[in-house]
């Protein structure tokens, strides 16, 4: 830099840097979640501990439950957590690959998004098969790419009605 102008290599070198800190920050909240639904295949939040916190809720809101319904509601609870889990995961990656571009919707960002949901389900299964307390279930993996796939589709479904209401106001 000479007399406070910087030179076109210069600005491109820190255009570059700029570009490269915000994609980042972008893949950047993708990885935490991952590591979040790293952390939550882990024994804490195995069925047996679970059921500490999850049994008194049911009980409070569901005191006629039977034995078999509890079962049942902490089963329907997990796999809720999978679908949900994994719905945010390729929300994220969706938003990590549009990286802040126009408001609109391109497939190959979903393919990537479901791609890389589908792979960290099947990694995360993978995962628990050697946590104890923890089995690895293929199962689990397509209920965590059903919820990918979902949240696809209503991004998908988004675009679509904000963009024909964007052509029919014109």
């Amino acid at each position: 830099m000479t007399n406070g102008t910087m030179s076109a290599s210069e600005k491109l070198a820190a255009a570059r840097h700029s570009e490269n800190l915000r994609i980042a920050a972008y893949w950047g909240v993708v990885f935490i979640w991952m590591a979040v639904i790293s952390l939550l295949s882990t024994e804490p939040f195995s069925a047996q501990n679970t059921n500490r916190y999850l049994d008194p809720w049911l009980r409070f809101f569901f005191p006629h439950l039977t034995a078999k319904q509890f079962v049942i509601a902490h089963t329907i609870i997990r796999k809720s957590a999978h679908f949900t889990e994994f719905f945010v995961l390729g929300s994220l990656t969706f938003w990590a690959c549009r990286r802040g571009r126009a408001q609109r919707w391109r497939a190959v960002w979903s393919m990537q998004a479901l791609g890389l949901a589908a792979a960290y389900a099947l990694l995360d299964e993978a995962h628990q098969a050697f946590v104890i307390n923890r089995t690895a279930s293929l199962a689990d993996s397509g209920i965590d790419t059903l919820g990918a796939m979902v949240s696809q589709l209503l991004i998908y479904l988004r675009y679509r009605v904000f963009h024909s209401a964007a052509d029919y106001r014109k």
